[in-house]
């Protein structure tokens, strides 16, 4: 049975420690970050998740490749009662801010363990989410043309700067 406690621990470290290593941010060289020229109208009235995406198999293709992306970098989460590594291809600016469907503004993100509170979850794909969908929510109340383009460019320097700004160290 010790020797049991002694392998979970092993693994349970080893999986803290391997966690560390998954990329949290783009590649600034290789995803710079393109938006469409788009209106604040025109992006608050698209219904998002449900529109049509333009990324194609071939794009996302593409995207590993440049970043030699092993999904196996990601840390485990549980997903319908299974274990897994989990990743997508994510859009730096997003979709519902104005994000184009192109390679330069795409990367792959994990996903991490959700934790409570939210300032122990790890930077990944859910935390990012959370943000987009506020800032959209903001740019669609305030109907701000400059507001969205400011959110733009924040994303393109550092989505978990912008989060923190927004979130602090919630």
């Amino acid at each position: 049975m010790r020797r049991l406690g002694l392998a979970f621990a092993f693994v349970l470290f080893a999986s803290q420690a391997f966690a560390e290593t998954w990329p949290i941010r783009p590649n600034w060289h290789t995803t710079p970050g393109v938006s469409r020229d788009l209106t604040v109208t025109q992006i608050c009235r698209t219904k998002w998740g449900s529109d049509e995406r333009a990324v194609t198999a071939a794009m996302k293709q593409q995207v590993i490749d440049a970043y030699n992306f092993d999904q196996r970098a990601c840390p485990i989460t549980i997903r319908k009662k299974k274990r897994q590594h989990r990743a997508e291809i994510d859009h730096l600016i997003p979709r519902s801010l104005g994000g184009a469907d192109d390679v330069k503004n795409l990367w792959p993100q994990c996903y991490e363990p959700v934790r409570k509170p939210k300032r122990l979850q790890a930077w990944g794909a859910n935390r990012k989410d959370r943000l987009e969908k506020h800032l959209h929510q903001q740019v669609c109340e305030a109907k701000s043309e400059q507001m969205l383009r400011s959110y733009q460019q924040k994303f393109k320097r550092d989505w978990i700067a912008l989060y923190r700004e927004i979130y602090g160290d919630d």
